[in-house]
């Protein structure tokens, strides 16, 4: 009987012993299983973190791509408006528009057809507000040259108070000798004198254009060539101012 009760004790160590162990190794298995797991869950949340960041640099990219793109599209929105007003701008200063227009047009015309440039230039120049003038008065006189160069020669205006003459160079016929006349080809040297010395000199090519101012008159002279060693002189006196 003694016997038999240390036999069932030795078989419970046993089959307790085995318990702890079998427990042992469930526990192990569990843990390494655990542990297996943990790592791949920390291997994945390392994965998923790498795969974030390379998601978080290329957006971070693509925002300063973009900021870069809008600032340069604001700058070429902003050059573009300034470029339009300068147009606009000089739209208003050259283009002429109301009676500027008119005119333009119309001068246009006169020069398709035909019209000489400085005339119609002079007959612009001479346009002005009507003033206080008399009538236009318009003399003639032979020009001096170097073959022509004796005796009093010019014409007076104002009732004598201004004198008007001149001196060109000589014509030459065709076997190149020279005449008496003056060529009016040639620029021209005129001399305008009122009383007391006051006076002007102008040259060129005829015609030619002066003003002088005597006393409390305007005089406008325009001297053009006229007949064979003559000029032609036309003279308008106005108030002054």
């Amino acid at each position: 009987m003694t016997l038999g009760r240390y036999d069932y004790e030795r078989r419970y160590r046993r089959r307790l012993r085995a318990g702890v162990i079998k427990y042992g190794l469930l526990a192990t298995l569990v843990l390494g299983v655990g542990l297996f797991s943990y790592q791949m869950g920390i291997e994945q949340l390392k994965g998923r973190d790498v795969t974030l960041r390379e998601e978080i640099a290329t957006l971070s990219r693509q925002k300063a791509e973009l900021e870069l793109l809008a600032s340069q599209m604001q700058h070429a929105a902003r050059t573009a408006e300034a470029r339009v007003a300068e147009l606009e701008g000089r739209l208003q200063r050259e283009v002429p528009t109301g009676d500027l227009a008119k005119l333009a047009q119309l001068v246009a015309e006169r020069l398709k057809g035909g019209l000489d440039a400085n005339r119609l230039a002079f007959v612009i120049s001479q346009a002005q507000v009507p003033r206080n003038c008399q009538p236009t008065d318009t003399k003639r006189f032979t020009l001096s040259t170097p073959l022509l160069k004796g005796g009093a020669r010019g014409v007076t205006f104002g009732n004598g108070t201004i004198t008007v003459s001149g001196e060109g160079q000589s014509a030459h016929n065709a076997q190149g000798n020279p005449e008496s006349w003056f060529d009016p080809g040639q620029p021209v040297t005129i001399r305008i004198t009122g009383i007391g010395g006051k006076g002007t000199t102008i040259s060129g090519v005829l015609p030619l254009h002066q003003s002088l101012v005597v006393d409390n008159s305007e005089y406008r002279f325009s001297i053009a060539a006229s007949q064979r060693s003559f000029v032609e002189v036309t003279a308008d006196r106005c108030a002054y101012p």
